[in-house]
């Protein structure tokens, strides 16, 4: 077979099978500033009790994608949110380009915890995940 033949089969599969390898996600679109997307898979919200001391408070994890048009990337973070403190906890991030979805850089291990404020993306993300009906 031909190297024409066999590349366009590939692809043909790819187009095919791609609705089934993206069933997992469910992307909602949350802001945008300016060239900026912010966005949060729905999916992947999960709620926690974190407690310190004799304090409990409720924490949210999800991803988080950041879509920069200007510098084609995208940025995928899995953040952990603690909305009485306004904080956000970065456990994991991926940079791709967008259109590729190429990799460019990962990390993974936990950053420390940073605060937001009322103006920032981040309490917008927080609010939106808590708009978002919880999974039973």
């Amino acid at each position: 077979m031909s190297l024409r033949r066999i590349t366009m089969l590939v692809l043909a599969l790819l187009l095919v099978m791609s609705p089934f390898c993206l069933a997992g996600e469910n992307i909602q679109f949350v802001d945008a500033n300016g060239a900026t997307g912010y966005y949060v898979d729905v999916n992947t919200i999960s709620y926690e009790t974190e407690t310190e001391g004799e304090h409990s408070s409720e924490v949210v994890s999800a991803r988080v994608l950041v879509v920069k048009a200007r510098q084609n990337r995208r940025f995928i973070y899995d953040i952990r949110f603690n909305r009485e403190k306004s904080t956000y906890q970065i456990l994991s991030s991926v940079v791709q380009t967008y259109d590729t979805k190429e990799v460019v850089e990962s990390h993974s291990g936990m950053a420390p915890p940073a605060p937001y404020s009322l103006t920032s993306p981040m309490h917008t993300i927080v609010d939106f995940i808590y708009e978002q009906p919880r999974k039973q």
